[in-house]
């Protein structure tokens, strides 16, 4: 998992350079994707969702792993840290690109990571663990064909 966390962190340091959030908000940044990946994954069409997003069937900007990080974000980290609009909206405004930024690291395997680890590390909400490691079994082999 760290792996996964790790590779969230590098895309939201490169999203957010020159932007001068504090170190605060990029964790919270971080911690939003992160926590928007898991509860997708185990909602009942989350790995759907995810699958949708790492092969390129959505678009960062229009998925509802996107839309739940922004919430996340807003609720959790802009109240707690007394941000002003303006700034919450900043940091919000990074998240497609940081996503988008991830699922690009991840189908170029510049990220050192597949989707299938990735399924992995969210625990994926499924009827048999061995139907998460097979979707994510033939989802890496798909990326991999690209």
């Amino acid at each position: 998992m760290s792996q996964l966390t790790d590779l969230i962190l590098k895309q939201v340091q490169s999203a957010a350079a020159g932007s001068n959030l504090d170190n605060n908000v990029l964790s919270g940044l971080s911690d939003s994707v992160f926590g928007s990946m898991k509860q997708t994954a185990q909602s009942a069409s989350g790995i759907e969702q995810l699958t949708s997003l790492f092969t390129g069937k959505t678009s960062a900007a229009s998925s509802p792993v996107t839309s739940l990080a922004t919430q996340l974000f807003t609720k959790n980290v802009a109240s707690k840290l007394g941000l002003d609009s303006s700034t919450s909206s900043m940091a919000t405004n990074l998240l497609p690109v940081i996503i988008s930024s991830l699922v690009s690291a991840v189908s170029s395997k510049s990220g050192g990571i597949d989707l299938g680890t990735i399924l992995s590390a969210l625990g994926g909400k499924s009827s048999s663990s061995g139907l998460l490691k097979t979707v994510g079994g033939l989802l890496s082999g798909f990326l991999k064909k690209k």
